[in-house]
């Protein structure tokens, strides 16, 4: 990935991008006053000219100045970061759905670089991923380390009842059966195993 295109360079190219814009924007608003305050200077009940007075009395040239800068280059920032933005909120709320089902649409971004190869990589895992999720659904149960797995699992559980089964009233008929599941369970994992090995 090319260093110019990282996140934080597009945000340094938007501060300096904003700060230009809000120089020449300020710059032509200042030309555009100068102009009409000299066109109208000799008529003092225009409301322009008493406004840009009671301005430059009260608050001064350069405090208003600096805070219409800084209004048109927040908004101007705001705007153009909004970009990066909307691809943040696509890539976490795709990184939520995966992690919360296993599963997202294609997430699209309008940004390149850091982002943009984030979005890729993810649309890249689900490609790959869900076909052999495909794939695992159909034979998972058929294969001998899943089953086997299924099958000690069943047992742990068993024998979790049967710990909790001691506490109740009637412990020793639910123990006395649970046991009896988990050996039949037991005898059949054994089985299993050793077919597993007479064909291996």
């Amino acid at each position: 990935m090319h260093k110019l295109r990282t996140v934080r360079i597009h945000y340094l190219y938007i501060f300096i991008g904003s700060a230009l814009l809000s120089a020449a924007f300020l710059f032509a608003v200042q030309r555009a006053i100068a102009l009409l305050y000299s066109h109208y200077s000799g008529q003092s009940g225009v409301f322009f000219v008493r406004l840009i007075h009671w301005v430059i009395n009260h608050i001064g040239k350069i405090p208003c100045a600096i805070a219409l800068f800084v209004l048109i280059f927040s908004g101007l920032f705001i705007l153009r970061s909004q970009k990066i933005a909307d691809d943040l909120h696509t890539i976490l709320v795709g990184t939520s759905e995966l992690a919360d089902k296993g599963a997202t649409k294609e997430i699209k971004v309008l940004s390149g670089g850091e982002l943009g190869q984030i979005a890729a990589n993810l649309n890249r895992m689900q490609r790959i991923e869900v076909p052999s999720r495909g794939v695992a659904t159909e034979t998972i149960q058929d294969t001998p380390a899943v089953a086997l797995l299924i099958r000690t699992r069943a047992i742990l559980r068993t024998l979790r009842e049967v710990e909790e089964a001691d506490n109740t009233d009637d412990g020793a008929d639910v123990q006395a059966h649970l046991l009896e599941a988990a050996n039949v369970e037991a005898r059949s994992m054994e089985r299993f195993l050793e077919n597993l090995i007479i064909e291996s």
